[in-house]
């Protein structure tokens, strides 16, 4: 009796931390794809865009287009509903904050110019 309820207890145990993995991974799948940003007042050539989320190697990255070509996000950290990620722009680290709500990414950047706000549409 004492091994079933041991072997039931590991089983339970088991299928919590798979489903746990399992309901992160199910999230950020909602994420992948391309959404189409703009910023609030940024210069000309990065006040609109592609925020680009995919999967490589079972993590989610993020490449954004701009008009000059492509960023790379770096640090890039979901959790729950919160997205944060640095890149590199013309020598300067900007710091990216955004919430996710069903289709739609809404937050702050980060810039030497000061804040600006961003929001972007899942294409």
């Amino acid at each position: 009796m004492k091994n079933h309820l041991r072997t039931l207890m590991f089983l339970f145990s088991i299928s919590l931390f798979t489903f746990s993995d399992l309901q992160a991974e199910m999230k950020n799948k909602s994420l992948i794809g391309e959404w189409l940003y703009t910023v609030s007042d940024a210069p000309h050539g990065y006040e609109k865009g592609s925020l680009i989320f995919s999967e490589k190697s079972g993590q989610t990255i993020c490449v954004i287009k701009v008009e000059a070509g492509e960023l790379v996000a770096s640090n890039l950290k979901i959790v729950k509903k919160n997205i944060t990620f640095t890149t590199e722009v013309e020598g300067n680290s900007i710091n990216i904050a955004l919430t996710h709500k069903k289709n739609k990414l809404t937050g702050n950047v980060q810039t030497p110019e000061g804040p600006k706000t961003l929001t972007a549409i899942k294409k």
